[in-house]
């Protein structure tokens, strides 16, 4: 059996520059470098999902434009930079990972030899409980044997005016663990 180690949204527009990036949000990197050495140390599998979209994204009705493919701001954070070829790259173009067909492709193909998984990275409240939610649903709707965990210190989100982090996280944090989510 293996565990399986989710990288969300560690990229340049959501951590370092951009409409949508706050600064803070770094503060989790070296949780999160120490949770990829030990993966790749216990030849575990990780896998980077990473927002990347076009100029005419549909979500930028909702979002201001981030994150566009070709631009910095949709590249991996330097400080993950020396584990990019031990982690599987996912592209997603909404604030879920979790229904894109490579993802759905590796859970069909590995949810059998899969005893955890692990999500970290950017926003608890967003793309973090987008993926956590539905992830959870598939795993009880297949009555599979996969514990989903996330670590608070490995997750976070943002501050702006009417989001205030604590609060939000707080929130997902709840929503998730009523949910069957492990947070620890």
């Amino acid at each position: 059996m293996k565990k399986l180690l989710l990288v969300i949204d560690m990229i340049n527009g959501f951590v370092k520059e951009g409409a949508l990036a706050d600064k803070q949000i770094n503060n989790i990197t070296p949780n999160i470098v120490k949770l990829v050495e030990k993966y790749i140390n216990n030849n575990d599998d990780i896998i980077s999902i990473q927002e990347g979209h076009t100029k005419s994204s549909k979500e930028f009705e909702n979002f201001p434009p981030h994150c566009i493919l070709g631009t910095e701001e949709a590249e991996l954070i330097e400080e993950l930079i020396p584990f990019k070829d031990k982690m599987k790259l996912i592209r997603k173009n909404s604030t879920s990972g979790f229904i894109t067909d490579d993802f759905m492709r590796y859970m069909k193909d590995n949810e059998n030899r899969l005893e955890e998984i692990v999500l970290t990275g950017c926003c608890t409240d967003l793309c973090i409980l987008n993926f956590a939610i539905p992830l959870k649903t598939y795993i009880n709707e297949h009555n599979l044997n996969i514990k989903v965990t996330i670590y608070k210190n490995a997750v976070e989100t943002y501050d702006a005016p009417n989001h205030n982090r604590k609060e939000y996280n707080d929130m997902a944090f709840k929503i998730m663990q009523q949910n069957g989510i492990d947070i620890r």
